[in-house]
């Protein structure tokens, strides 16, 4: 049952669910979030990101550091299989899981265009 403060003022309800039950909260929302102070309410600005954050380690881990880590993994891998293809190495191919974006390179003319 919602609280008196919602129906007489028009307060606005708190968009969180029960993971149990799945109803939403009844409890009013905090002035100017989403959601009521039992749920984490805080405004976005309050939000600290960064080397702000009180959990920040060091930024080594970004998302456009693993991105250029991903390619540079994807590149090695292509460049073996150009080994593999044109016999410069008898060692298997390496194993485990792919880097994103990588296509397997099956001849002579895809390695022309990973070379460039």
């Amino acid at each position: 049952m919602p609280l008196p403060s919602m129906r007489l003022y028009g307060a606005k309800q708190c968009t969180a669910k029960s993971k149990r039950t799945g109803l939403p909260c009844n409890n009013p929302a905090a002035y100017g979030c989403r959601t009521c102070r039992m749920h984490g309410a805080r405004k976005a600005e309050s939000i600290k990101r960064g080397e702000q954050h009180p959990n920040y380690v060091h930024g080594r881990r970004t998302l456009e550091a693993q991105a250029e880590q991903s390619a540079a993994a994807c590149r090695l891998q292509q460049l073996e299989d150009a080994m593999h293809l044109l016999n410069m190495t008898a060692a298997k191919l390496s194993r485990g899981r792919k880097a994103n974006g990588y296509c397997k390179i099956k001849s002579v003319d895809e390695i022309k265009k990973v070379i460039k």
